[in-house]
């Protein structure tokens, strides 16, 4: 009985130092998984080749993922609770602060759409293998309506709710993520980012706001100019792109090459850009109007923000 006793202690033991040795092993092959792709870059120094390695979007062996956070704050525009989603970094703590990304969805999304596009893995996998800065992440409803409906009206009366939505970010939102997480501000903390109408807010609100936002990603972009050649009738949020004064830290454009819902939006505006001494990257990757465009735009946008050297 004793040494039947002792074989069973022996097994358990030994089977606890393979699940150690595995899980140490899982991570290192997982970081050489990860980093097995060849790091090609174009002239921005963008990586480009990321749609082509989807598990810079998987979730690693051996590393930890916070589940994305879903808050309810007060709306004074809808007069009700409103959702938005935070994604918190792994390591997060309540003794350190973070920059803030914002990062909108687009045309029939949500507050969870990102987090179907696996953007809360994306970035932590950057901040785990490429060393971007910690950041918290949040993600907002840009259908801002007290009617849950609305966001399935047709498109031209949707618009109407996705034009409240720099009121809604900037003077509901914000103030509530600063109340309640940890976060750093100053436009050289604080980034927003989305794509298709998300694009085009995102570059509304990044320019209206140069005070608070350092950093404008554009994806697929719907126009937020009057321009009639590419606003497809979509009422125009800004008259013009103007800097106030200075440039931003980091703003991009980016489009599938095979776009043909914003692709000609997009060129549209990087030549707009050129034009008026703005300085931004812009670049086109393989794909059309789609998440794999997107979430490849993510993980180039983040890997340059928040003054990375």
């Amino acid at each position: 009985m004793k040494k039947r006793k002792t074989f069973v202690l022996t097994v358990i033991a030994a089977g606890a130092i393979m699940l150690i040795i595995s899980w140490f092993a899982g991570r290192i092959i997982s970081k050489k998984y990860y980093f097995s792709h060849n790091n090609t870059y174009n002239e921005e120094g963008m990586l480009i080749d990321s749609v082509n390695h989807p598990y810079y979007s998987k979730r690693q062996w051996g590393y930890f993922y916070k589940i994305p956070r879903t808050i309810r704050y007060y709306s004074d525009i809808t007069g009700t609770e409103r959702k938005a989603m935070v994604f918190l970094p792994a390591g997060y703590s309540e003794n350190k602060s973070y920059p803030v990304l914002y990062l909108l969805h687009g045309y029939g999304g949500r507050h969870s759409t990102w987090r179907n596009k696996n953007a809360h893995i994306i970035i932590q996998n950057l901040i785990y293998f490429e060393d971007v800065p910690e950041m918290i992440v949040v993600c907002p409803d840009c259908v801002v309506s007290a009617d849950e409906n609305a966001r399935d009206e047709n498109f031209y009366e949707t618009i109407q709710y996705f034009d409240l939505a720099e009121k809604e970010i900037v003077d509901n939102l914000m103030p509530y993520i600063e109340d309640h997480f940890n976060v750093l501000t100053g436009r050289e903390n604080t980034a927003i980012a989305g794509n298709s109408m998300g694009g085009r807010n995102s570059l509304a609100i990044g320019f209206r706001h140069q005070d608070k936002f350092g950093y404008i990603g554009a994806f697929s972009s719907v126009s937020p100019l009057p321009d009639e050649r590419y606003s497809g009738g979509i009422p125009a949020l800004l008259d013009e792109l103007k800097l106030d004064s200075s440039q931003f830290e980091f703003l991009m454009l980016s489009v599938g090459k095979s776009d043909n819902v914003c692709g000609d939006v997009t060129y549209a505006l990087h030549e707009y850009m050129t034009g008026h001494g703005i300085n931004h990257v812009f670049y086109d990757v393989d794909g059309e109007h789609e998440n794999k465009v997107w979430q490849n735009s993510l993980y180039n946008f983040c890997k340059n923000i928040f003054n990375q050297e």
